[in-house]
């Protein structure tokens, strides 16, 4: 075993390919980095929307309305309001230090209990984009909701304008409805309840890239054991094994283990300048260093098992590379999911890149602990298509074929 181990480590991993590798990794990280810094920072998300509000009706329901959202603590978190001046909150809006702007006509909250809903005058900044497509949802949402409200009131409203009820009383019921409309839709917390989303967290470009080509890196440099198992087959060096050893499994866990140390190795030499450089705990390396040995034992044992099954290295060859294109256009090892289709975002979490990406990611920003979770799936994944591969092998020499 020891031999095998330090035979496959020398002839597949040259000291100048080692080399050669780290620096294109370290070119593309700076690359994309770079051509994404504009678009990602890691407090992103994390500012609150600044709102300014000029309230022209400056009535006992526009007071409660604002005073309301000031107070609420689901609304309060995420977004700030400055009710102030027109004109000055129209300079803070052209300094790009508002979010948006909301102008309360005159008559506005009188008009909500008496079916005359005049429209809000919102502005929204478009030198932010992420913000105002949430504050448009926000919006939009609420305004859904106040109109479904609305109907109802005016509804019961009409049905008991048919009856004989004096007019009076007609009125003083509508306006009973009508606050309570309007007090109920204040104290709607739940529209505002906070939703954890298991995505990438907000972070910069560089940590981003960081963790998506230590995950391309692996993918690619793992593909090399397919090349290396056609090499034995054609060469006849799995054969003379055979005349020694009929155990296949210390074969294959001979090429498993020596890619897997080297690819490791690797990653390691890539990341830890890098790591450094953003100043992570040293516990946190230790992690990184465990995930990418769990992750490359994942993605050698698949494409070992691919390579065994195909049976012809062109064909594995092609097979492979056009799989780790494809799992990193939506895996998000090119582009930051964060600025993707959403279409592509829900597609993505059903590649292993997403998730590798974002467990590296989780361990670079020292977010959370290792995802033992996902880490027990790709060893358990692991062992299975070692044992398959095995077999294959196996059965392949037995029959004195030579792979293609």
């Amino acid at each position: 075993m020891k031999n095998l181990l330090y035979y496959d480590i020398k002839r597949n991993f040259p000291i100048r390919r080692m080399i050669i590798t780290i620096l294109i990794i370290w070119m593309a990280i700076f690359f994309f980095a770079n051509f994404f810094a504009q678009d990602m920072s890691s407090d992103r998300l994390l500012k609150k929307l600044s709102i300014g509000i000029v309230d022209n009706d400056k009535s006992t329901l526009s007071n409660m309305l604002l005073a309301n959202f000031v107070n609420n603590k689901q609304f309060s978190s995420m977004m700030e309001l400055t009710i102030g001046d027109e004109s000055e909150l129209t300079d803070s809006f052209n300094a790009n230090e508002l979010t948006a702007m909301v102008n309360i006509p005159k008559g506005f909250t009188d008009g909500l209990m008496h079916y005359r809903n005049l429209p809000l005058d919102v502005t929204i900044n478009p030198s932010q984009p992420l913000k105002a497509m949430i504050l448009l949802e926000v919006f939009d949402s609420y305004s859904d909701y106040i109109e479904s409200v609305d109907a109802s009131t005016l509804g019961a409203y009409q049905t008991l304008s048919e009856t004989d009820m004096d007019k009076k009383q007609l009125s003083k019921i509508n306006d009973l409805f009508s606050m309570q409309m309007v007090t109920f839709a204040l104290g709607r917390n739940n529209f505002f309840d906070n939703n954890i989303i298991h995505t990438f967290p907000a972070t910069s470009s560089l940590s981003y890239f960081i963790a998506s080509m230590l995950c391309l890196g692996i993918c690619f440099l793992s593909t090399g054991i397919i090349f290396s198992i056609y090499n034995d087959f054609s060469s006849f060096c799995i054969h003379r094994y055979a005349t020694h050893s009929n155990n296949f499994y210390i074969f294959t866990a001979s090429k498993l283990l020596s890619f897997t140390i080297v690819i490791s190795l690797i990653m390691s030499l890539v990341s830890l300048p890098l790591i450094l450089w953003l100043s992570i705990s040293i516990k946190s390396m230790f992690l990184l260093i465990f995930q990418l040995l769990i992750f490359s034992v994942f993605f050698t044992s698949v494409f070992m098992l691919i390579g065994t099954l195909l049976f012809s290295e062109s064909s594995a060859a092609l097979f492979c590379n056009m799989s780790i294109f494809l799992l990193g256009l939506l895996g998000g090892n090119f582009i930051p999911l964060s600025l993707m289709p959403k279409m592509i975002q829900n597609i993505s979490m059903f590649t292993p890149n997403y998730h590798i990406i974002q467990n590296l990611l989780y361990n670079i920003e020292n977010i959370q602990p290792l995802n033992i979770k996902l880490l027990s799936i790709c060893l358990i994944i692991s062992i299975i298509c070692y044992i398959i591969s095995s077999i294959l092998i196996k059965n392949r020499v037995h029959k004195g074929g030579i792979l293609s």
